[in-house]
């Protein structure tokens, strides 16, 4: 169905999807039954970023306990900068048996580093015999070893109100001259056409990734944010032209710009803005009363001749080197594979389970959504999660940038080249 596919002390690991602010590290299970003595126990680390997610895994540890009574659970959400900054040393520390974690270069460089370990051989015949997407698996082989437990993957795209497009007689547009139509009667009926939300940098990453993905192909795009191509490349600033004339012509609603994601969608329920670029996890987010009315269409063609490569990250579980309780999560892990837990979590996340035959509830955007995964001729796992470390930081700077007037493009190549040369 899907062909998916740090150094982490330093990575500054951008996350799409967690907007908690100012919490410490919780534990949701302080309250622990008494043990016998040689228990064993077992600590899973995650982000979760809505009370439906958090619900879900609450319910799975909920039931992972009543059925290995043995085992005693601690679960500790952090939230997205405290998990950023303390990702490594906790992996390091021998605290945590299991960590939320992405595929990627993120994944690869924790790997390298000797933080992880892959799942091992009975596990790994868990997953295919519980029909896990062989792709979900192949995303997080590092040197023929599988070193991620898939969750669940989403596709990128715009979201807009469908009764918005309906009453001005707007169609989701396929081609780069059909979106900018679209801007244009946008504008014209006083709505400011898009909405961006960079104020945590990833959401204008999404966009850069688009562009090029658009205009230069993924075997380009990969090399790029391997570090092989300047960012001073003329086909780099093509990217960087195409994106100028849109925020030159005022397509982008300045409000937004420097907006945490989240706080654009308000300006989207109300017809302020008419689309937004993000992944389908943000249908999470959609009130009861609107959610119907909210549609999704893929980043439009630019170039006839270019296959549509998409942007499709996944997200993973990865096991510590060091963890203390390799037997109890490796029960957790079978858990998992068999009960279900992967339906209710992709459904809490409004994404795509990795489970093949995990039938669950038809998520709000779904139809459009696989139709962007089954014409993707290929997939990328999102900017941070495909670049190099040393690329990100100075990337994101150019971008913000970038995002003020003029919008130079020259400025924002050189400025990106000089940040990384200084890594």
């Amino acid at each position: 169905m899907m062909a998916t596919e740090t150094k982490p002390s330093i990575r500054k690991l951008s996350r799409r999807r967690v907007w908690l602010k100012g919490a410490v590290a919780s534990c949701l299970f302080c309250n622990l039954p008494s043990l016998a003595v040689g228990a064993e126990h077992l600590s899973v680390d995650l982000i979760l970023s809505h009370a439906a997610q958090r619900t879900a895994w609450t319910r799975i540890i909920d039931e992972f306990s009543k059925a290995n009574p043995d085992i005693a659970v601690t679960h500790h959400d952090y939230p997205w900068a405290q998990y950023q900054r303390d990702f490594t040393a906790r992996l390091h520390s021998g605290l945590v048996d299991i960590a939320f974690w992405y595929a990627g270069e993120s994944l690869r460089d924790a790997v390298e580093n000797k933080l992880l370990v892959p799942l091992d051989e009975d596990t790994l015949a868990l997953l295919k015999k519980n029909k896990f997407y062989p792709s979900t698996l192949d995303g997080t082989r590092v040197d023929g070893e599988v070193y991620g437990f898939p969750l669940y993957y989403y596709p990128w795209g715009f979201v807009y109100r469908k009764s918005l497009f309906q009453s001005l007689n707007l169609e989701a547009p396929a081609t780069w001259n059909e979106f900018e139509r679209v801007c244009e009667r946008l504008k014209a009926a006083d709505v400011s056409p898009i909405g961006l939300g960079a104020g945590n940098n990833w959401p204008a990453a999404g966009w850069f990734d688009y562009f090029n993905l658009r205009i230069n192909g993924l075997k380009f795009h990969r090399k790029l944010l391997r570090g092989d191509v300047p960012f001073t490349d003329q086909r780099v600033k093509k990217v960087f032209n195409t994106w100028g004339s849109l925020l030159r012509k005022g397509y982008f609603f300045k409000p937004t710009i420097e907006l945490n994601h989240e706080r654009v969608l308000p300006y989207l329920y109300r017809n302020q803005v008419g689309m937004m670029l993000t992944g389908t996890f943000v249908a999470a987010k959609f009130p009861a009363a609107l959610a119907d009315d909210m549609g999704f269409f893929a980043f439009p063609s630019i170039l006839p001749d270019m296959p549509q490569f998409e942007d499709v990250p996944l997200d993973v579980l990865v096991l510590p080197a060091r963890a203390a309780n390799p037997q109890a999560r490796k029960r957790f892990l079978a858990f998992l594979a068999e009960s279900g837990a992967v339906r209710h979590i992709a459904e809490a996340d409004q994404t795509f389970p990795a489970q093949a035959n995990a039938s669950f509830a038809r998520i709000r955007m779904e139809e459009a959504a696989r139709q962007v995964l089954a014409d993707a001729a290929g997939l990328s796992t999102f900017f941070d999660r495909e670049a190099r470390t040393e690329l990100v930081g100075p990337v994101f700077e150019g971008l913000r940038q970038f995002l003020q007037p003029p919008h130079d493009t020259e400025n924002a190549v050189l400025a990106i080249e000089a940040l990384r040369r200084k890594q």
